[in-house]
């Protein structure tokens, strides 16, 4: 599934060129938090795979829903199941523009903002994030820090883990990020 997405975004969003202007991560981290009265709940995936066209600025993310790694079993059983129906809905999805004009070529940290569409539990929603781009030695570091309504995503709660989950989850994400290379 990973390969066909990455295949997919490159024919569809890339230039001939593409080569030299995207740039590929291909085991970023997300992890999220949920801080509620009875159990704070964290979670993260090693598996999200992202791309950047540095031409055009357009950035995209897949993470598989099943990814995710919790500390009880049961959270994770119960994510799955019953809050993101994982089966039905197997991955999150963002495709969107960094919106800063950036000399790609420039070694530094430099903050910036996207804006795009954010697919969770078969739900789009344009978002407008900020996070932090490093440059340096021909790769990328894109990391970032937002919140996630859990009504914006028509997840429910049931009534038994009202108090148990939050009704906004803490997203932190990662991605490291090198050029694309054919093969």
């Amino acid at each position: 599934m990973t390969k066909i997405f990455l295949f997919v975004i490159l024919q569809c969003c890339f230039s001939a060129a593409f080569c030299q202007t995207v740039f590929i991560s291909d085991n970023g981290e997300v992890t999220f938090y949920s801080y509620a009265i009875l159990e704070d709940i964290k979670a993260s995936s090693k598996s999200v795979n992202s791309i950047i066209n540095t031409v055009n600025n357009e950035i995209a993310f897949m993470i598989p829903m099943r990814s995710f790694q919790f500390a009880k079993p049961l959270m994770q059983e119960h994510f799955n199941e019953k809050y993101i129906e994982s089966d039905k809905y197997p991955q999150a999805l963002y495709k969107g523009v960094i919106n800063e004009k950036m000399d790609y070529s420039k070694t530094g940290t430099y903050p910036v903002t996207t804006k795009g569409l954010l697919t969770i539990h078969g739900v789009e929603k344009e978002i407008n994030e900020k996070g932090e781009l490093t440059i340096e030695d021909g790769s990328l570091i894109l990391s970032t820090r937002f919140f996630v309504a859990l009504q914006d995503y028509k997840i429910t709660k049931p009534r038994l883990m009202f108090n148990n989950i939050a009704d906004t989850i803490e997203v932190k994400l990662k991605a490291v990020y090198i050029p694309f290379k054919k093969k």
